[in-house]
């Protein structure tokens, strides 16, 4: 068997179909098949919980009658080789004998050898139905903000906080994340192509990494799903699917729904976070950072428990009971993130007993208008 494929086309398609293979796993497999009459090169990698396939051109084909048609390949060295194969539209050739178990690639500079594991036929490739689609950018950044949020503690990851909730809608994907501590949500835009109802699907933390990419300006993913696996089909027509968690999504409806306007402040998001960092760093063995509200001052204390503090201006206040409302520093950092950038709204509720409690992290738009889209709550600790 010989044939060659563009290396644009190569790398493109197998540096995300690459993704779906787990080298811990021993029914985890890569494999190749080449369809000689439609000219084309299908890439698939398989695991327990994932599911990927895209496929090229390929051409200056020479396949035998009785040559196998697919190859389950060395994974590991294929993953090596997605980094070193080159980018640029020149072509990269494959060929395989009877008298190898490997195939060789070459380059008008280089050449490698790709060991064969086996010629078994491939698994059917899963059936799913297309839900909606949405801005590629729009949807990686989401992904990108609350996976952060996610608990990563091995104990909770067969737990509805280990999970990223999505909610399927004809106009609308609602993606939500908490850790017990934290809880952002996030809706965006999308356009129903087959959705009946309002679908909810929870995915583990782990398989939302899987699914991140980066996509060209202004492209389409087209959402698809089924009782078992979850994910999307880009522009190419590469198929990314990783396995869903079935147990009951958790409602943090009557959370979100929460509002305080006692001891309210507007302050930017970016200086607050350097503000955060700044103390967080001069205290590496203390996990705290207050905020101090005073009602003779516009300034907000950023401080850590040895006694460092940066003030920040405030451009809006409103406090009833003023005081001090300490966090978790991670939790309210990656509690942040999703905001917008620009001023943020953060509603304390009552400092003046400094019991436990929630603080709202509001997103504001340009025009200073909440962002109806972005909910955002951090757990205040007691002081």
């Amino acid at each position: 068997m010989k044939f060659q494929v563009k290396g644009t086309e190569l790398h493109n398609i197998l540096s995300k179909v690459i993704k779906g293979f787990n080298n811990k796993e021993d029914n985890s497999y890569v494999a190749f098949k080449l369809l000689e009459e439609e000219g084309e090169l299908i890439i698939t990698s398989r695991s327990r919980a994932t599911f990927f396939q895209g496929k090229l051109k390929a051409h200056s084909i020479e396949i035998n009658e009785n040559e196998p048609r697919v190859y389950h390949l060395d994974g590991v060295k294929l993953k090596q080789l997605v980094s070193i194969l080159p980018v640029a539209p020149v072509n990269v050739a494959f060929e395989i004998n009877n008298k190898t178990r490997s195939f060789t690639i070459k380059t008008m500079v280089s050449k490698y050898k790709l060991p064969v594991l086996s010629e078994t036929p491939l698994a059917p490739v899963p059936e799913v139905e297309e839900y909606v689609t949405v801005d590629a950018n729009d949807l990686m950044k989401v992904f990108k903000d609350l996976v952060k949020i996610l608990s990563t503690d091995p104990s909770a990851q067969e737990h509805q906080i280990s999970c990223m909730h999505f909610n399927l809608k004809e106009d609308k994907i609602k993606l939500s994340a908490t850790d017990s501590y934290a809880l952002g949500s996030v809706s965006i835009d999308s356009s129903k192509i087959d959705l009946e109802e309002s679908k909810k699907v929870l995915v583990r933390h782990t398989e939302v990494s899987t699914l991140t990419d980066s996509f060209a300006q202004g492209e389409t993913l087209t959402i698809v799903g089924s009782n078992d696996m979850f994910g999307y089909i880009d522009e190419n027509g590469t198929l990314s699917l990783i396995g869903v968690i079935n147990i009951v999504p958790l409602d943090t409806q009557q959370l979100e729904a929460v509002t305080q306007d006692d001891n309210t402040v507007v302050i930017d998001k970016g200086e607050l976070r350097t503000a955060i960092e700044t103390v967080s760093k001069l205290s590496p063995n203390d996990e705290t950072v207050d905020l101090r509200l005073s009602d003779d001052s516009d300034l907000v204390r950023v401080s850590n428990r040895y006694g460092d503090y940066i003030d920040i201006t405030s451009t809006e206040r409103k406090l009833d009971s003023p005081g001090i409302a300490s966090f978790s520093t991670t939790v309210l950092l990656k509690c942040m993130t999703p905001a917008n950038n620009g001023p943020i709204r953060l509603e304390f509720g009552d400092l003046s007993e400094g019991t436990q409690g929630v603080v709202r992290i509001v997103s504001l738009q340009a025009d200073g208008s909440d962002d109806k889209t972005i909910s955002l709550l951090a757990t205040r600790m007691a002081g």
